[in-house]
């Protein structure tokens, strides 16, 4: 399971009456005063927004990498 700044990997094992499933969590998520889930700090150039969405975007490519290897251990690939 990775658990990287943003993101975390949620594998939940196989049962006798469910499969594994898995789920992608925001670590430490707290609504702001309008209920909104920020993902950047505030961004005043468009730069700054890049770097932070290319960031995020690398957390997730870990996240996708963990989890097609939790599927996989488990013989599980594409439906």
């Amino acid at each position: 399971m990775h658990a990287s700044g943003a993101f975390q990997l949620v594998v939940e094992p196989e049962t006798e009456t469910r499969p594994m499933r898995a789920t992608v969590a925001l670590v430490d998520a707290r609504p702001d005063e309008r209920g909104l889930v920020k993902m950047t700090p505030e961004c005043m150039s468009l730069d700054v927004l890049e770097g932070c969405l290319n960031a995020l975007q690398d957390e997730l490519d870990m996240v996708r990498a963990d989890a097609r290897r939790a599927f996989m251990r488990r013989g599980i690939g594409h439906a």
